[in-house]
């Protein structure tokens, strides 16, 4: 059996830390091996028990969960970020991915999507709360103009995009359409280029809020 995915938790309220630690009583893939009430405990926390994942509020004294994030990248860049808060602003959001932050969760998700959350960072993927970056997609799209991505994608391309979207690599994509890992890595960077993304996971986001793929799980991008 694995070891279980070690988390530090920090925020300043001891009812949120204790019942997000009863949420994840009975799963032993997860254990909250710390807590904190402010960033730099938390910094301080990581320092000495290095976990698989830093899971920070945005609103904390001494320093915040923001300013937490992005001395964890230059400190710690082993340990992954997630933000857990009530603030559904697309500000917010922008503002943690830029911070180094790979997931955005809304303390309203249930208890199967915080562990599923959980689980796919510490697999290395980015989970972002998908109403939350829908709308910064739209924010986003406004300020540099429509995306013509419906015309621009290909049928064989917007199928690569469902695939990216659902969580696949580019073997795991190759192997579903029958085709070589490079053809499909090759199809996900033109995906890429044609959305006018940084990386596979704004791929994903863009095309979800624009339409062009389901949005895989409901919630979550």
């Amino acid at each position: 059996m694995s070891a279980p995915i070690r988390l530090v938790l920090a925020d300043d309220h001891e009812v949120t830390r204790t019942g997000f630690v009863a949420l994840l009583a009975g799963n032993p893939e997860l254990t909250v091996v710390g807590q904190a009430s402010d960033g730099e405990q938390a910094l301080a926390l990581c320092e000495q028990l290095r976990p698989d994942i830093a899971i920070l509020d945005i609103r904390m004294p001494r320093l915040n969960g923001l300013g937490t994030a992005r001395l964890l990248g230059q400190r710690q860049p082993a340990v992954k970020v997630v933000i857990f808060t009530m603030d559904d602003s697309p500000d917010h959001l922008e503002a943690a991915m830029a911070a180094g932050a790979v997931g955005y969760l809304l303390k309203d998700a249930s208890r199967a999507e915080v562990i599923d959350a959980l689980q796919r960072v510490a697999r290395g993927e980015e989970v972002l709360n998908g109403g939350v970056s829908a709308r910064l997609l739209r924010r986003l799209t406004e300020r540099g103009g429509q995306v013509s991505a419906a015309q621009a994608l290909t049928a064989r391309e917007r199928q690569v995009l469902g695939l990216v979207a659902g969580g696949m690599s580019n073997r795991q994509i190759g192997e579903t359409l029958g085709i070589t890992t490079g053809t499909a890595k090759a199809h996900v960077e033109r995906v890429i280029g044609k959305l006018g993304a940084a990386d596979r996971t704004q791929a994903a986001v863009r095309g979800i809020a624009l339409g062009l793929v389901a949005q895989p799980g409901g919630s979550w991008s």
